[in-house]
């Protein structure tokens, strides 16, 4: 059973509460630790100055003089008692030079020595503040010495706050603070609320299993494309690159694509800049990488009805070339086999047809009809033709055009040898299947319904010549017979003649049309076609 997984919003809404509520609270410790120690000083510094204010008063000093001559009375008591009151501290206690109390919150402990011993330093004639035991538990003091007027110390001054009123104090304080900071961890928590909405909204709805798992799968398919892929950011920024583009970018010299850097610098002639400004998609385009040809497809990257980026495909053309030199091959053996099939068929019908009646003299004449007309020129054919692949073809076209009610005269000047290499052949199957198949669309429906083809070799050159006895082609049409997609046979065509153009520039060949309007049309092309020994050249 899987295990489940905690929700993205979910988990961002705990992680930035706990942070706020964790901050917060060392907050709330780190202000409330100040706030005890700041009032603590704050008292202190009352209470001295308290102390020193109350040393000074002539009623004092005049009190502990008296002290010495008699006890001291109650007024004295009574005075200093209302004034701690009316100031708000615990105590104010005077003192004589052997530390007995004058006066004390408690009547019954005047008379008595101070508590604390902490106030030696008063009685030296110091002016301090300090923490100490005394009677009325833990408490702050200020001391100040009271002097007589020859500056001799004649006792001294303490007034104090104890620790439980401070920490009253305090506690209200605390409370303040407390209210402020469970408003702020609200607050706090309403926001992280708000943020892990909107980063969800922003990883559109995804969790992070997801997105780790779109991730995975991306760079899979990436990785799997056998087509380069290389995209731009709307800047023209490189941004990501497949392992195929690297590798074909790296084979044609130029190393392997920085990302983050500018597409025009790395490959000027990329057109993704250009893609981006508007000019639209660009398919099906040839582009030159050092002498490595590749057929490149660009399209802009739409968002929201943005232009986001771009993004380019492209496949060495090699490749393409080879894939469509097979499919057309296989077509055109396709193409033959049902027209050699279907002829059969009609012969075997007549031959069980004159079977069927005993006609046995006609059954023989018919038989050898067969083998003058149909064997023996076939024969003849394939003689002078090395290669088992282009006989086979030749073969073919010739019982698609009697299929088709066409004439076709194959001429050769020379014998053909086997090519090389089997690219060779596979790419002169390509220029002859397609200047045929134009030749018999030429033809059809014409009086006169012939199709020429000649074929010459000699010092690894081969000339090819195909011509037809069509209506000729149009002067308009012909000036772009060989671009994608012109044709005169309606929609989805014009492709033939492109392909056939590519293959002989490829080869480093020429290709050349003659044309009259109502006369036919002429195909001459040259092709490099090395073979594998010339034993045959010259043979007949």
């Amino acid at each position: 059973m899987p295990r489940p997984h905690l929700r993205l919003n979910s988990l961002i809404f705990l992680l930035v509460a706990v942070m706020v509520i964790l901050s917060l609270g060392l907050a709330l410790w780190l202000f409330t630790d100040q706030l005890d120690e700041a009032l603590a000083q704050s008292q202190a510094r009352r209470v001295t100055g308290l102390a020193q204010t109350l040393a000074d008063e002539p009623g004092v000093r005049a009190a502990l003089l008296e002290r010495r001559r008699q006890p001291a009375d109650a007024t004295l008591q009574s005075r200093i008692d209302g004034l701690r009151q009316r100031l708000g501290v615990d105590f104010m206690v005077v003192m004589d030079d052997r530390s007995t109390r004058l006066t004390h919150p408690e009547p019954s402990r005047i008379g008595h020595h101070f508590r604390g011993g902490d106030e030696d330093r008063a009685l030296a004639g110091e002016v301090y503040h300090s923490r100490a035991e005394g009677t009325l538990g833990t408490s702050i003091r200020g001391f100040a010495p009271v002097r007589d007027d020859q500056g001799g110390v004649i006792g001294a001054v303490a007034v104090g706050v104890t620790l439980d009123s401070l920490g009253a104090l305090l506690a209200d304080n605390r409370r303040d603070v407390m209210v402020g900071v469970l408003l702020l961890m609200v607050v706090g928590a309403l926001g992280a609320r708000w943020l892990a909405r909107y980063i969800k909204r922003v990883l559109l709805g995804l969790e992070p299993y997801q997105i780790t798992r779109l991730v995975e799968e991306r760079q899979a398919m990436l990785a799997s494309v056998h087509e380069g892929i290389l995209a731009v950011d709307r800047e023209a920024r490189i941004t990501l690159a497949n392992p195929t583009a690297r590798q074909l970018l790296a084979d044609a010299g130029l190393g392997s694509p920085p990302l983050g850097e500018a597409v025009a610098d790395y490959l000027p002639h990329s057109g993704l800049p250009e893609v981006l400004a508007g000019d639209g998609e660009k398919l099906d385009r040839e582009l030159d990488l050092n002498g490595q040809v590749v057929l490149v497809n660009r399209l802009p990257i739409h968002h929201r009805g943005q232009v986001i980026g771009a993004i380019a495909t492209f496949r060495d053309k090699s490749e393409v070339n080879a894939l469509a030199e097979q499919l057309t091959g296989v077509s055109r053996y396709a193409e033959a086999l049902r027209a050699t099939t279907h002829e059969f068929k009609n012969q075997r019908h007549v031959m069980l047809g004159l079977a069927q009646m005993g006609d046995i003299d006609s059954l023989r004449g018919y038989l050898g009809e067969l083998v003058d007309h149909h064997v023996m020129p076939g024969s003849a054919l394939v003689s002078g033709i090395e290669d088992p692949v282009l006989a086979g073809f030749l073969l073919g076209k010739r019982s698609e055009a009697r299929e088709r009610d066409l004439h076709l005269e194959v001429l050769l000047e020379s014998s053909l040898p086997t090519p090389a290499e089997s690219a060779s052949a596979h790419t002169l199957v390509t220029v002859l299947g397609n200047l045929l198949e134009n030749a018999f669309d030429a033809v059809e429906g014409r009086d006169e319904r012939c199709v020429t083809l000649t074929l010459s070799w000699d010092e690894d050159l081969l000339g090819v010549h195909v011509q037809d006895t069509g209506g000729g082609i149009a002067p308009r049409v012909r000036e772009r017979l060989f671009e994608p997609g012109v044709s005169t046979k309606g929609m989805r065509r014009g492709l033939g003649l492109s392909a056939v153009r590519e293959r002989v520039e490829a080869c480093g060949g020429s290709l050349a049309v003659y044309s009259e309007t109502g006369r036919g049309t002429l195909f001459e092309v040259e092709l490099f076609y090395p073979v594998a020994s010339q034993s045959g050249k010259g043979e007949g």
